[in-house]
Formats: C-alpha cells, structure tokens, sequence
C-alpha cells in the first residue's frame, strides 16, 4: 500500500459522498471553528496562503479574500470538485485547487506566508514527513495555523454517540499520534508540539475553542440525527453494534440531541477543538 493509501481510498470514495451532498451543512456546523482559525491566521493582503486538507474549499475561499492568493489542497477529487465549483459561482481569480497529497507533494520551496488547515492534518501515515514538507514550502517567519479535535471525552456531540455504544460494546482507543492518523491523533498539545518541533517548526502556541456547533448546520432533531448517521466517525462507532443494539444505540442518541434541540435554530451541542500554530525559523 503507498503513502496515505487508505486515506485517499477512503476520501476519494465512501468517505467524500457525505461531504459532497452536504457541503452547506458542514460548513454551518463547522462554521466557529473556521471562524477562530482564520482571527488566529490574521491573513494580511500581501500573503499567499496554503489550505491543507481543504475539502470543499470554504477556509480557503474566506482566506484568499483576505489574501494576495491562495492554494488549497485536498487529496479527494470529489471535495476539490466542490471547491473549484464554489470559486467559479463566486467569481474568485486569486485562489487555485489541486488534488495532492501534501505528505509527499513537491511545494515549491519558501513560497508560501501562511499554511492553514481546519480539521485537515490528522491523517498522515507519517507525521513527521508531511510537517516537514510544509515547513519547507512557508517563506523564513512564515507561520502555520490549525485546527484538530481535542479527544473525545471533551466533544459533547461525539460522546452522544460515544456513550450509546459503549452501553454495548467496549469503545476503541482513540487519538494520539502513536495511535496512527484519525480524527483524534493530535489530541494530545505536547504530543504536537514535539511533532511541530522534530518538523522544525520554533515558537508553537496552542488555544483551546470550545464552542456549541449546530448539528447539520440546523434543522430538526431528525435532520440532525440524519447527518449524524452518515458521518465517518459515527458510521465507525455504530458498525461495531449488531442490529438491535445499533437501533437501541441510534435512539439515545435521538433522545440525547432532541435534548439539546432550539426549535429556533437546531440542536446545539457542545464541541472542542485545539488551535495550534507555530513558526518556521
């Protein structure tokens, strides 16, 4: 298997289609998350800015309105379809998109002011390699800025889930890097800031966002228990449950949001993630 083979197995087809249909809701529901990253990258007019692991392109359209250019990166033909989409129905010239993996992809050497990413570098077979690779494609001071999840445990959204599975099975262990790439690999702040330092990166900093998100990006408690379903981590959770025990698990959770349910606005629900940025030398 090559480098990041099941990542771009996995993102190039089951795992993209979820995103693909429900581009909109996913930004709504990640929306404070992308908000925090871009006030913490401060993106100034004169920078060129790279997006990694930008998905349907929303960070990277909102950073090259800010930016003299932008490049965003994803290794998922089918989210880049989206991206390059979205930038020609909002006439952007100063943005680019390209299909790569940014583990191995040759960047030209100090190009880049600004890497960002939301939710976008826990996924590297070698983390080390890809942190690497981006640090030498950001100019002397250039600076890197992202956002990963913080573990489980502190994302009330994910632990509605969490919690109805483990009434009938035991959970796996989630998260850290030793623990491979995944949503929770960079859980863990001083396991990221030896990551950023063997990498090369000097000056790491980390902040902790912890904002109420809107399942689905709003809408009933059944639409949120609809996208719920579908997403990676909860397909992950429930495939673990035979079939009544899955139907025992999908109702609590039912219950769990319908807790959290304004009918103004949707459920809203507690979520946690860790702003990191560093600096290259």
């Amino acid at each position: 298997m090559g480098v990041n083979q099941g990542q771009v197995e996995a993102w190039n087809g089951g795992e993209s289609v979820h995103y693909v249909d429900h581009a909109d809701r996913y930004d709504r529901q990640l929306q404070p998350f992308a908000d925090a990253l871009l006030a913490r990258a401060d993106v100034q007019p004169y920078q060129a800015v790279l997006d990694i692991g930008c998905g349907c392109g929303v960070t990277t359209l909102a950073a090259a309105s800010r930016a003299r250019s932008a490049l965003g990166v994803d290794i998922s033909n089918p989210l880049i379809a989206v991206a390059r989409q979205r930038a020609r129905e909002q006439s952007v010239d100063n943005v680019d998109f390209t299909v790569a993996d940014a583990q191995t992809h040759p960047f030209p050497a100090d190009t880049f002011d600004l890497v960002i990413s939301q939710f976008g570098l826990m996924f590297f077979d070698d983390p080390v390699t890809a942190f690497s690779n981006l640090r030498r494609s950001l100019a002397p001071r250039g600076r890197i800025s992202f956002i990963a999840w913080q573990g489980l445990g502190a994302n009330e959204w994910v632990c509605a889930v969490g919690d109805a599975v483990a009434q009938h099975v035991e959970l796996p262990t989630l998260g850290g890097i030793a623990g491979g790439p995944g949503m929770f690999a960079h859980q863990e702040p001083d396991e990221v800031a030896s990551l950023l330092g063997s990498a090369g990166f000097t000056a790491f900093e980390v902040e902790s966002v912890t904002p109420d998100i809107l399942i689905a990006g709003g809408g009933t408690v059944d639409e949120a228990v609809s996208f719920m379903l579908g997403m990676g981590i909860v397909k992950g959770l429930l495939g673990r449950l035979d079939d009544d025990a899955r139907a025992d698990a999908i109702a609590a959770v039912s219950s769990t949001l319908a807790n959290h349910n304004d009918r103004g606005t949707g459920v809203s629900i507690g979520a946690a993630g860790w702003l990191y940025s560093a600096r290259n030398p």
